[in-house]
């Protein structure tokens, strides 16, 4: 019972922090103000989160870009 549980977990330790940084700021751009306290949230390196800016800032033309529709 308790393999399942913790499996669970660790599956969601896999992902990319980079991807999972990208995906908070999407939710919350605001909290880009303290890239330090998110990059403890995450255990991400600078590495990681230069590619999430990196991700954000190609994804922004096609957001800015269904918002002008």
């Amino acid at each position: 019972m308790s393999d399942s549980h913790q499996s669970g977990g660790s599956a969601a330790m896999t992902v990319d922090p980079a991807e999972r940084i990208a995906q908070h700021l999407l939710r919350k751009p605001s909290d880009l103000i303290d890239s330090r306290r998110l990059m403890r949230l995450f255990r991400a390196s600078v590495d990681d989160f230069q590619r999430a800016l990196t991700w954000l800032e190609q994804l922004t033309p096609s957001v800015k870009e269904e918002a002008a529709c």
